[in-house]
């Protein structure tokens, strides 16, 4: 199945999204509209091609920082001793008649694109995710995340790997 993404907007039918993580719909459907509009995060819905108007899946985009302190060892030692910036892939589903047809891979993917993109205007050393579960934690590792030491779910992605493509 083909997907397309784009920015949450009010063509889109929000209320039928389901992806098993009842907090993930309840975002989708109460607050993301809310975060768009006080500038908190940036809303990304993949609808299948032919069907324009129904969420197969959508991520969240913010800007964090990382303390310096709260990297791990090897890539300390690459980075100044200042909080780093960096990208929050805050949330990430897929809707339950979507799923296993690899649009959590096509939507992290897209997020990596949009964050080069915005990394030519505002500088960004990492992408930061807080895996919810132990399937979540194994996506992003599968991908080249890394746990952050002493802060369990918390998962980065260096610039070196996100700016080449996953």
């Amino acid at each position: 199945m083909e997907f397309h993404i784009r920015a949450l907007d009010s063509e889109v039918e929000i209320a039928g999204f389901r992806c098993g993580e009842a907090a993930l719909d309840e975002y989708l459907q109460r607050y993301a509209k809310q975060d768009i509009k006080r500038g908190v995060a940036r809303v990304f819905v993949a609808t299948p091609a032919d069907q324009g108007s129904v969420v197969a899946g959508f991520y969240t985009l913010s800007a964090a920082s990382v303390a310096s302190d709260q990297l791990p060892e090897t890539l300390r030692k690459k980075l100044p001793r200042y909080p780093v910036p960096a990208a929050l892939l805050g949330r990430l589903a897929v809707s339950e008649t979507a799923q296993g047809q690899g649009l959590g891979s096509i939507l992290l993917a897209d997020a990596c694109k949009r964050v080069v993109a915005a990394s030519q205007t505002l500088a960004v050393a990492a992408i930061i995710v807080d895996a919810k579960s132990p399937a979540a934690a194994a996506f992003y590792g599968h991908f080249g995340f890394i746990e952050l030491p002493g802060q369990p779910g918390r998962w980065m992605l260096p610039r070196a790997h996100f700016a080449q493509g996953l």
